[in-house]
């Protein structure tokens, strides 16, 4: 039988050791009974992952939200935790520097079509990874890529394989991130970022920054350059609305514009009196290590055919948003998610 107490906003469980050795590299500090990766993993649930989550969210832990990159959700954001006993009584812990540690919150992690937790095929049965992954329903409150923490969490002892830890997981509603909507227009740039560090001042804040199509792009250009020093993970600037741009889209690698500076050639979307698509094909046929590049102006009804997930944006720095937002829909038939844009005469 699980075990499973709640009260008040108290979440308690078991879970049982895998007896990996003083010393081992952690990945997880909790996995899903079934997992293939207990030799990294701390300890297995003596339930499923979801019916872990169930029970967070039952006793009135808020579901957050986990990184979503086609979603520009770059930031994990969810309740932090306090967790008993404490992640430090089973790890040793050394970040590299200047990567702090941040706190453990609850994203609730990504959920198949019925709402159930996802197991990845390489990254099952997630329940507490240790460094940033979507599917995990908890994750730290900062962004860690695994080649950049891997090794920094160890065993801190050896415990005996399948020995029993009741553990207890709480929140406060104080500490709970706060998601906020910013809409810039012309002339508002530093309402913007004064709302921003007043909201931030009182808690942890989410921020879906909305370009509106009456700015120009040297406009949104300055704004994104203000959003690039607040982004943290106090201040997370956070989403997209849908058919909108991004901050970050406005700040592409000057290199980029040289295409054999990029991994994958993207769409070249080119606005003036006429706009153009450019598609950019590759020949890997030669003796060369780099492939022949072939420019084909294409119409936007064929971009489909030609499938790449990002586009570039060339466009003069008075143009205004709107012009963009009317392009880009135009290629809503095309898988493309990524777009940057560059100002240019």
């Amino acid at each position: 039988m699980t075990l499973v107490t709640l009260f008040a906003a108290v979440f308690t469980f078991t879970a049982s050791a895998t007896g990996v050795e003083k010393g081992t590299p952690i990945e997880f500090l909790f996995a899903g009974p079934g997992t293939d990766r207990d030799y990294e993993t701390m300890f297995i649930l003596d339930m499923s992952v979801d019916e872990f989550c169930k029970g967070i969210e039952a006793c009135g832990i808020p579901r957050g939200k986990p990184v979503d990159v086609k979603n520009c959700v770059l930031w994990p954001v969810g309740c932090p935790l306090e967790l008993s006993p404490r992640m430090s009584d089973f790890i040793d812990t050394a970040m590299p520097e200047g990567l702090p540690l941040s706190s453990a919150i609850y994203t609730g992690g990504t959920r198949d079509r019925h709402g159930a937790c996802e197991a990845s095929e390489t990254m099952p049965l997630a329940a507490f990874c240790l460094y940033t992954l979507s599917q995990s329903p908890i994750v730290f409150d900062g962004v860690y890529r695994q080649g950049d923490v891997y090794n920094c969490h160890r065993a801190a002892k050896t415990l005996k394989k399948g020995e029993k830890v009741r553990f207890a997981l709480s929140w406060d509603e104080k500490t709970r991130t706060k998601c906020i909507e910013l809409a810039v227009k012309p002339g508002n740039a530093s309402e913007i970022l004064e709302r921003l560090k007043v909201e931030s001042s009182k808690s942890a804040i989410e921020a879906l920054v909305d370009f509106s199509p009456e700015l120009t792009v040297a406009e949104a250009v300055s704004v994104a350059k203000s959003l690039r020093v607040v982004d943290s993970a106090t201040v997370k600037i956070n989403g997209c609305v849908p058919g909108h741009l991004f901050y970050s889209a406005f700040m592409p690698m000057v290199s980029w514009l040289d295409p054999k500076e990029r991994l994958v050639q993207p769409y070249e979307l080119r606005l003036g009196s006429t706009n153009s698509l450019v598609f950019i094909e590759e020949d890997w046929s030669g003796s060369g290590l780099d492939p022949k590049l072939t420019r084909r102006v294409i119409p936007f009804s064929e971009a489909k055919e030609h499938p790449t997930d990002t586009c570039f944006i060339y466009a003069s720095p008075d143009s205004r948003l709107e012009t963009l937002y009317s392009a880009m829909n135009a290629l809503s038939e095309s898988q493309v998610s990524t777009w940057y844009v560059y100002a240019q005469e």
